[in-house]
């Protein structure tokens, strides 16, 4: 009986979080409900997201000033970091190195017509296509 109850006090704890927890894409109800810019500059001080990157979706001022004030970034905002966020961590998924998944989407890429993969992800449309030619690239197919 002991052993049961154990279990289920373990079932219910929360699991801890931690960097990668904070790395992956943030969730539907925080995108709404606004992210805390601080949150933002947290992934850029520690590499996961590139300011450049950033402040192509957000411009450097207006991030600037939402940190000065403390808040919290608008819908569309939070979810273009997102997407980047989500796509950075596809291609370190599927390509298994994080630096050479960050060299891949910072380089121009003839299998997306020489575009650079981080600057398509700024739009869904985009960032669906960055996958798709992640996904094949990982598979062997460089067409």
């Amino acid at each position: 009986m002991r052993k049961t109850t154990s279990k289920r006090r373990q079932q219910r704890k929360p699991p801890p979080l931690g960097l990668a927890e904070e790395e992956r894409p943030f969730v539907h109800d925080e995108i709404v409900h606004g992210i805390d810019a601080r949150r933002v500059k947290g992934l850029i001080d520690r590499g996961v997201l590139g300011a450049k990157q950033v402040f192509r979706v957000i411009p450097e001022r207006t991030f600037g000033r939402r940190l000065a004030n403390r808040e919290t970034l608008k819908p569309s905002e939070a979810d273009a970091i997102g997407r980047l966020l989500r796509v950075t961590e596809y291609a370190e998924k599927m390509l298994g190195d994080a630096n050479f998944a960050r060299q891949y989407l910072n380089l121009p890429n003839p299998a997306l017509k020489g575009r650079i993969p981080i600057e398509m992800a700024e739009t869904d449309a985009g960032a669906r296509e960055v996958e798709a030619a992640i996904s094949r690239f990982a598979h062997g197919d460089y067409i």
